[in-house]
């Protein structure tokens, strides 16, 4: 399981870091925007690897759903500065990247963590508490998007619709 975890992780570190791209331009980008481009990606590929790393070494469902939310906490940031910059695709792109990565990796892991785990328990309470902060998170994830350029952009409309439905999942 750990093994498929870190798959699925390494994945979608490669996909934020392809995904994050800018679209192609006609002209060569600046060497200014190499270097803005080249440090937006290049920090939140380093969080999502020390994260991944992190995460192949948890020895536990319980510490492996813990760690699942801190790699999908640096996706969030990422979101939220890509927000500030006014970067619709960049919003879009990473919006389903972190979707998939508490749908395909922090839900599941946390239901396999609940398997014979008392509700009431120490476990059972973390658990609970990390549910309930990733639904948080994803409620806190949509205000922070400023009405205007960002939230016009079809594909964020798509994003935060897919977003609710991930509070669905995760209030279930």
């Amino acid at each position: 399981m750990a093994r498929a975890l870190y798959l699925l992780f390494a994945f979608t570190v490669l996909a934020a870091w392809a995904g994050a791209q800018p679209p192609a331009a006609p002209a060569a980008l600046s060497a200014e925007d190499k270097l803005r481009v080249m440090r937006a990606n290049g920090n939140l590929v380093d969080s999502l690897v020390r994260d991944g790393l992190t995460l192949a070494r948890a020895t536990n469902a319980e510490d492996r759903a813990a760690q699942c939310r801190g790699a999908a906490l640096s996706l969030l940031r990422a979101i939220e500065d890509a927000a500030k910059a006014e970067d619709a695709e960049r919003v879009a792109e990473l919006a389903g990247l972190y979707r998939e990565v508490v749908r395909d990796g922090l839900i599941p892991t946390i239901s396999e963590a609940q398997v014979g785990v008392t509700p009431e328990s120490p476990s059972g309470r973390k658990l609970r508490d990390l549910r309930r902060a990733t639904t948080n998170d994803v409620a806190a994830l949509k205000a922070a998007l400023p009405a205007g350029k960002v939230t016009d952009s079809p594909r964020v409309r798509d994003a935060v619709r897919d977003l609710e439905a991930l509070t669905a999942e995760l209030n279930r």
